[in-house]
């Protein structure tokens, strides 16, 4: 028996359980949302470890086929915490705030239109470059900002403004390395570039005459109250999820069905190597990669699983506790709400789900899963304590 983490748990309140995944997200959105890393590698979590399902205690599958998953009564699987009246701080901290006026600040920055570039200096340029006489692609740019020195365009380049004054023009011949990827026709190749220097930037200061001149408002404490008021809309627009996933964690689950970690394993292991597909890499080719063997690999594959068949679980208890009303009725107009909304046929969903998922996890439960966690998210965010 054991809590759910919250690391466990996100995967499931953010994607897995949503099929508008299937007619929204890209295939980029699928690998962080579904494991929360930037590549199909799902790494164990230590907390998961002690629990950890041997692959030798599952059933074994049938490729192609639909698992037969076992019924079961949810509430004999988990013990559930709290999952009304949960907090959820909606209030921005300093720093949040900060962060926006800085944004504001360096978006726009004063303009110093006397006064000679040095190295060091952000300044604000137009730049042309020829070769052989012809514009080519990339070449050419107007109110680019850079810091000399510190641009990381070819070489030369920052020198070449270097020393220039305010409102000057001029041409400078620099040549390409001699290995150029971007452009492999420019490599080793002189140029001309011809630059103008606009002005030099500094930092600005936050002041009345600031905000005034760059915002819709009249003065800095005005202007915060907006920023304020735009974080605390932005973060009680996730309440139902915030809350929900505290809820999650604050459930203990005793077991898991074998059949449902089966049908898991088998739609994470369809969803992990149809990304692969997507980037040109066979699994020989990530694992290789990564370092991994093929038996880290089934591991990974098995954890994650775990920690999906634990969340829908603390769902589908929070569900029978409260009567959620999952009859083939209320799934059929879920159903065609989603449809509708996405402007889509159920055939093209169901195309993409098994493209993504496979046949594992029956597309039926699939989106009744889909159906419960948005009810239950509704139900736990409805009665949260939002401080703001």
């Amino acid at each position: 028996m054991r809590k759910i983490s919250g690391a466990a748990v996100t995967i499931a309140a953010v994607c897995s359980l949503s099929a508008m995944c299937l007619v929204g997200c890209s295939m980029s959105d699928f690998t962080e949302k579904f494991v929360g890393v930037d590549g199909p590698v799902v790494q164990a979590d230590s907390e998961t470890e002690d629990t950890a399902v041997a692959d030798a205690d599952l059933p074994e599958y049938v490729t192609g086929q639909a698992v037969q998953i076992e019924e079961y009564d949810p509430l004999e699987y988990v013990t559930l915490g709290e999952y009304k009246g949960i907090e959820v701080d909606c209030r921005p901290t300093d720093e949040e705030i900060q962060s926006e006026v800085d944004t504001l600040l360096d978006s726009n920055p004063k303009q110093i239109k006397t006064g000679t570039a040095e190295k060091g200096m952000r300044v604000n340029i137009d730049y042309s470059g020829k070769h052989n006489g012809k514009k080519f692609d990339g070449g050419t740019a107007e109110g680019v900002s850079i810091t000399l020195g510190e641009s990381g365009m070819i070489d030369g380049f920052d020198d070449g403004i270097i020393g220039m004054k305010v409102g000057e023009k001029k041409d400078v011949e620099l040549t390409f390395p001699e290995e150029y990827p971007n452009d492999p026709d420019l490599a080793g190749e002189k140029t001309v570039f011809t630059m103008k220097l606009n002005y030099i930037e500094e930092d600005a200061e936050l002041t009345d005459e600031f905000v005034k001149d760059n915002t819709e408002y009249d003065t800095v404490a005005a202007y915060k109250d907006s920023i304020k008021k735009e974080l605390t809309d932005a973060k009680k627009a996730t309440v139902n999820a915030e809350a929900l996933n505290k809820a999650l964690g604050n459930a203990t689950v005793k077991s898991v069905p074998e059949t449902l970690l089966l049908a898991e394993k088998e739609m994470t292991r369809t969803q992990m190597e149809s990304q692969l597909a997507q980037y040109g890499m066979k699994l020989d080719d990530m694992l290789a990669q990564s370092g991994q063997t093929m038996e880290q690999y089934e591991e990974n594959l098995l954890n994650q699983a775990k920690s999906m068949a634990e969340s829908e679980l603390i769902l589908e208890a929070i569900g029978k506790t409260e009567n959620v009303d999952t009859s083939q009725a209320a799934v059929d107009a879920y159903l065609g709400e989603m449809l509708q909304s996405n402007n889509t046929t159920l055939d093209q969903v169901k195309e993409s789900y098994k493209n993504v998922y496979g046949d594992a996890m029956p597309f039926e439960r699939y989106i009744k899963e889909s159906l419960l966690y948005t009810k239950v998210s509704e139900i736990v965010g409805n009665a949260a304590k939002i401080l703001e």
